[in-house]
């Protein structure tokens, strides 16, 4: 597996190691109560130095982990100021490098910013159940090296996906005529597991007034000569059909059923009939079933039932950004 050199790497890889435990101290103010936190807890400090003070009670226990570290834009000023790798790692040449601060003019900000995520993915591996995952939200600017880097503390067979994600569009370059480059309009959402047989449930989106059924061609191009069997006088040459002969025999009949049940013919039938006899079908039953039809094209087509919910993938460009009217 490929794995990234970058300066300061052999003297950060088990700096994690080195951090000291301590204790995490109450805040009497706030009168935090464990019994009735549910085992929730705010905690206020350096986060490399907390990490390691979960990780005795929580070593292997969190099953869903999210953190936004510094995009490392290079940018000095608003939202994006410069930050400052102080981790107190040991060699004074190292300390100077590391407390300036990062800023585009920095060449080396690239190494900077994986020596301070380095010991912090490593702690949070340790606190990850294997039934558990990491989200980390970036932009393009250090995508490519985390990536990488996470290959190499998680295991490239731990990546799961890269989401997209939208973000507000800020209207600054509006002002100018010409722009050194587009502007953002999305970020990422990087997702890593810490077991490779781990399976996450079908994830669905509930859609605001569902989706009605549709119909979908029975052939495939998937090229499999058993599973290419006579229906409605036809026999593909090459390719094969969806389901097995059984299966489609079935689903024939259930259309039949269906057109004798509501005394129509197939030409007059809409997708509104079909839908809400099939919605009935299925309550009375309490089980779904196949619908298998002769399209107006001549061509075997089966029924995709209606919806509330649909397949998410990794483009959530449906989602309002925070902030933002775009």
């Amino acid at each position: 597996m490929p794995t990234l050199q970058f300066k300061g790497k052999n003297i950060i890889w088990n700096h994690h190691l080195a951090v000291p435990f301590h204790t995490l101290d109450e805040v009497p103010e706030l009168h935090y109560n464990p019994e009735k936190a549910n085992g929730n807890m705010i905690i206020e400090g350096d986060n490399l130095l907390a990490l390691k003070a979960l990780l005795p009670q929580f070593a292997g226990k969190i099953k869903c982990i999210y953190i936004d570290p510094p995009y490392n834009t290079g940018n000095d000023s608003g939202e994006n100021k410069g930050w400052i790798y102080n981790d107190n790692v040991n060699g004074p040449l190292l300390k100077d490098w590391f407390n300036a601060e990062v800023n585009r003019d920095d060449l080396t900000r690239h190494d900077k910013w994986l020596c301070m995520m380095v010991p912090r993915l490593k702690l949070l591996r340790e606190l990850l159940s294997d039934d558990g995952a990491i989200f980390v939200s970036l932009d393009d600017n250090e995508l490519h090296n985390f990536r990488t880097i996470m290959n190499e503390i998680f295991g490239e067979e731990n990546f799961r996906n890269i989401v997209i994600i939208r973000r507000g569009i800020k209207s600054v370059q509006a002002q100018f005529e010409t722009v050194d480059k587009l502007n953002y309009g999305f970020e990422y959402l990087v997702i890593y597991t810490r077991n490779e047989k781990f399976r996450f449930k079908k994830f669905e989106i509930e859609l605001e007034n569902g989706k009605e059924g549709s119909w979908n061609n029975h052939w495939r191009g998937t090229d499999r000569p058993t599973m290419r069997y006579e229906i409605f006088g036809i026999i593909p040459e090459t390719g094969q059909w969806r389901w097995s002969k059984e299966r489609s025999i079935v689903a024939i009949e259930n259309y039949k059923e269906m057109l004798e049940e509501l005394n129509i013919s197939d030409e007059e039938i809409t997708q509104e009939q079909i839908d809400t006899w099939y919605k009935n079908k299925c309550e009375e039953s309490g089980e779904e079933f196949d619908l298998l039809r002769l399209s107006k094209n001549g061509k075997p087509e089966h029924f995709i039932a209606p919806s509330e919910s649909k397949l998410a993938s990794n483009l959530w460009t449906d989602l309002k950004p925070n902030g933002s009217s775009q």
